[in-house]
């Protein structure tokens, strides 16, 4: 029903499934919170990241206390958009989003790295980049070891998803 959940009660799992979105999980040791947010990138340019942060905040976090690891995802190189993507993109970062929109392979598509530019938004409304721990890790290119829902729809195979999991 929703992308994103927050907790301050210990023994509270909280979880997302993906199959190639990016998976964030959220924590803050000082204060005693979890987040658990499913950034699709119709989410991610909506700032779900920045509204999870603000209710933590609103709990009594401290942006600079909060730790972040992004998950298992589709890789910039798989992630081929036309060119709606971007342009929401661009429109949510602003400056420095070209650094994670590239020229596709095909006329007229672009590659982006929905990662990086979490990263980078994380970074700018207050989380320390020490505390952000990126996975290098492609879904679509370990689908034997991760669901991806492009690679099974690529071939017809039956689509599943990962969960990831925090819990205080």
């Amino acid at each position: 029903d929703c992308d994103g959940l927050v907790t301050t009660e210990p023994g509270m799992p909280l979880f997302c499934f993906t199959a190639d979105c990016v998976p964030v999980l959220l924590h803050d040791p000082v204060r005693g919170a979890a987040g658990a947010v499913h950034c699709g990138w119709r989410s991610t340019v909506q700032d779900i990241i920045g509204e999870t942060v603000r209710l933590m905040v609103s709990l009594g976090c401290r942006t600079q206390d909060i730790h972040a690891a992004i998950g298992p995802a589709i890789g910039t190189a798989n992630f081929e958009t036309d060119s709606d993507v971007p342009d929401a993109l661009r429109r949510w970062l602003g400056a420095g989003a070209e650094e994670y929109i590239h020229a596709g392979e095909r006329k007229g598509k672009f590659t982006v790295d929905l990662r990086g530019a979490l990263a980078l938004r994380m970074a700018r409304i207050g989380l320390e980049p020490g505390n952000i721990a990126v996975s290098g890790e492609c879904t679509v290119e370990s689908h034997d070891k991760y669901w991806s829902h492009r690679y099974t729809s690529r071939y017809g195979l039956k689509r599943g998803s990962q969960c990831a999991v925090i819990q205080l």
